[in-house]
């Protein structure tokens, strides 16, 4: 560029010398011009109509005239008192397009070429496009695909336009050949090794994808390897190279670290300094440093961490506990000082909610265990933060604390809110492999009118069962918390539907009940609840002759075939978790008594006892360890025979243990079919790892363990009836996924002891959908 200008320069000079005398301009006039108006090259001119056109100012045209990117070629001529300016465009970006890419989006290509100046309508600049090629490769090569790459080309369009194709080619990820770590004495390398976020190709890497080389990587394998000798005393130690050496084919790279190791470190004392607003006892009570130990940098870390966190739970939000390590290398040993910056206490003056758009403020306030006009603590703000995010109704929320300027004590909060989606009326279209097709509609508001309360009016009909129900549930019936839920509905079932499951009756049942959950405790991060509440149930029993079993017979004839009950509820849960959305951390837990008292003399009195608890553990950034466990027992008050069958349990199917047919674990019946119990136990465990494909997907890795049994005397009744065996064990993965049309679950087992009788049934999965 800058060789053309002056070549320019030079022309233009040649022109002028070609102009013996100077003249005045009367008028300028254009040629070549086909997109710039004639009135914007006018305003970048330096000569106007009416000035002296002198040799010195042709320069300053022909230049000013560049600068504006507009023109490939201009020249100068004269016609009497005319100046003549004669121009070739540049050519436009007619059309621009971008394919090939995936893992950097296009959009977000487009919005940093806009920035640039580089869009469909602009002026077309090689020079910047090359530069745009340059930092994308350099993007691709962060991420470790080295064999990545991308062509510009162009095309004549009409009107002196060009159409521009940016073809990208990402390649695959370079995959780790070999690591050496060179310099190490006290660890070996397997050991170091394994404490890297990148690692060579081995049966898991297919889903850990620490194969896959990359410069973030890189820089977190190199802390890593640094915390792990600080953290056992090489307070010394340097990693002095890091190498990634790419292969000649780009597709592989060895990573080579050369380390210092030097000598091991011991703590000869730990001394607190500052403006200590506490006892010397209990800041010493938060640092599990001993004198003569190992010295560990996390352990100082925690340190500093606990002592922070005591301070902002009390108001001192910006406190700073700096670290000051006096190391001495002649003893090898070390002494830690803590020096303890409280500032000033802080209040809070306002607490906000952003992005609300279907919620009540009042409904989010509610939440809240921080107030206004108090001290900030940092408890209460990670606590309000934990229970908006536990509402059924949102999805994700992130607190910000900003300082209010010219306040140095007061601060404003926020806490900006995605909300989920909560559909008003939906039709139901879905499909279970219990429950067959599934159609269903209803009215469905899990933030009625945004006042945090849940309504649902539902109809749904399989071959299983007819359903109508309507719900109604206020989570602060009083201003303390106590929710309070009422329910109606109406069922028939026919278990027959469901093959291999105890049939010959079906099931009309009528239910209303109201339950109160009272909250107790003031557990840090946790919800704990009581559970209160009472019912009415009526139960019609109808036979289906010569399909009836001898143990659905025999209670039939002894009980009757209908019955209403009183129903009293007690019960309690326990809620950790860090949101109610795919959550990462804490766990749920809820167990219920349930007794059936009779209202008439012909009703049955019998009681169940029910537990349910899923756990959730990070591992690390990106691998969650979950645990589920469920436990139930029913019985009659005057023993097992009075316990009605249609309250038994099942065990089996893609909620239970997998890879087993839905509800058909446990005894038999006189013909042979899975007749439940009144006994369950299952459990689960399994590890959510990453799948890299959406953040609505979870996919997970899993062993189920369970089955059902009974107390009654099942051999008495003859036919193929039989005891429930082991337990049952099953392995394989599932995947949960939250889509705009419902959620689905999918599930790949293998039975790993399945008995003679038992169904396998290795795919499972259950969907809806919403319109």
């Amino acid at each position: 560029m800058k060789k053309i200008i002056t070549l320019v320069f030079l022309l233009a000079q040649l022109s002028v010398a070609a102009w013996a005398d100077t003249f005045v301009i009367h008028r300028i006039q254009f040629q070549g011009l086909q997109r710039v108006a004639p009135a914007t090259v006018q305003s970048y001119l330096p000569v106007k109509p009416g000035d002296v056109l002198s040799s010195s100012k042709t320069a300053a045209i022909v230049k000013d005239l560049y600068k504006t990117g507009f023109f490939d070629k201009i020249a100068l001529d004269r016609d009497g008192n005319t100046l003549i300016i004669q121009v070739v465009e540049r050519p436009t970006i007619g059309q621009l397009t971008i394919k090939g890419n995936s893992i950097i989006p296009t959009d977000k290509l487009t919005e940093v070429m806009k920035t640039l100046d580089i869009a469909e309508g602009r002026v077309y600049n090689a020079a910047m496009l090359e530069k745009i090629k340059t930092s994308l490769l350099g993007q691709y090569y962060l991420l470790g695909r080295y064999n990545a790459r991308v062509d510009i080309t162009t095309a004549p369009m009409s009107r002196n336009r060009l159409q521009v194709t940016i073809t990208v080619s990402e390649g695959l990820v370079a995959k780790v050949k070999r690591i050496t770590i060179i310099g190490n004495t006290v660890f070996d390398e397997s050991t170091l090794v394994k404490q890297l976020d990148l690692n060579t190709s081995g049966i898991l890497t297919f889903v850990t994808q620490s194969d896959r080389y990359s410069d973030e990587k890189m820089e977190s394998s190199l802390d890593k390897l640094r915390a792990y000798y600080m953290d056992r005393g090489y307070l010394r130690f340097e990693v002095k190279s890091s190498q990634a050496q790419i292969s000649p084919d780009r597709k592989s790279v060895d990573v080579t670290f050369i380390v210092s190791e030097g000598a091991p470190y011991t703590v000869k004392s730990v001394e607190l300094t500052g403006q200590l607003y506490y006892s010397h006892a209990k800041l010493m009570s938060l640092i599990n440093i001993q004198p003569g130990e190992v010295f560990s940098r996390q352990k100082v870390l925690d340190a500093e961490k606990a002592i922070t966190k005591l301070y902002g739970d009390d108001g001192y939000i910006f406190t700073n506990v700096s670290i000051r390590p006096q190391v001495n290398d002649s003893t090898h040993q070390v002494v830690i000082l803590l020096n303890v910056n409280p500032a000033h206490r802080t209040y809070v003056r306002y607490i906000t909610f952003s992005d609300n758009n279907r919620t009540n403020d009042e409904v989010l306030r509610r939440e809240m265990q921080q107030l206004e006009s108090a001290p900030v603590s940092s408890a209460k703000l990670d606590d309000s933060k934990q229970r908006l995010s536990l509402l059924p109704f949102v999805r994700n929320v992130n607190m910000s604390v900003k300082p209010v300027p010219n306040k140095s004590n007061q601060v404003d909060v926020n806490y900006k809110i995605e909300e989920d989606n909560s559909a008003q009326a939906s039709f139901k279209v879905g499909y279970s492999q219990v429950y067959r097709m599934i159609l269903g509609a209803g009215l469905n508001q899990k933030n009625f009118f945004g006042t945090g309360n849940t309504l649902g009016i539902n109809f749904q009909h399989s071959q299983f069962e007819q359903y109508y129900g309507i719900d109604y549930t206020n989570p602060y019936y009083t201003q303390d918390g106590i929710s309070r839920s009422f329910s109606l509905s109406m069922s028939k079932v026919d278990p027959s539907a469901a093959a291999n499951v105890n049939s010959g009756y079906t099931t009309n049942e009528y239910d209303a009940g109201v339950l109160y959950g009272i909250p107790v405790g003031q557990e840090e991060g946790v919800i704990n609840r009581i559970m209160a509440g009472a019912g009415y149930q009526n139960t019609l029993i109808n036979l289906v002759n010569g399909k009836v079993s001898a143990q659905v017979n025999r209670f039939t004839v002894e009980q009757g075939r209908r019955f209403q009950e009183l129903v009293l509820k007690l019960g309690y849960s326990r809620d950790s978790r860090d949101r109610a959305i795919f959550p990462t951390s804490g766990g749920l837990q809820t167990f219920f008594v349930n007794g059936y008292a009779p209202i008439t003399n012909d009703s049955l009195s019998f009681y169940t006892l029910d537990y349910h608890g899923k756990w959730f553990a990070p591992i690390n950034d990106s691998f969650i360890l979950t645990a589920r466990g469920d436990l139930g027992y029913g019985n009659g008050v005057h023993g097992v025979q009075d316990y009605p069958f249609f309250k038994n349990y099942y065990a089996g199917g893609i909620d239970s243990v997998r890879g087993y047919s839905g509800y058909t674990l446990g005894p038999q019946d006189s013909n042979g079919l899975a007749m439940g119990g009144n006994m369950l136990a299952d459990a689960s465990v399994g590890l959510i790892f990453p799948n890299g494909l959406s953040d609505n997907l979870r996919t997970i890795f899993f062993v189920d363990a369970g089955n059902v049994y009974t107390d009654l005397n099942n051999r008495g009744f003859g036919g193929q009836s039989t005891n429930s065996g082991p337990i049952r064990y099953s392995t394989g993965v599932e995947a949960e996924m939250i889509t705009p049309i419902g959620p689905v679950d999918i599930s790949l087992a293998q039975p790993l002891n399945r008995q003679h009788h038992d169904s396998r049934d290795t795919f499972q999965f259950a969907l809806g959908a919403n319109f």
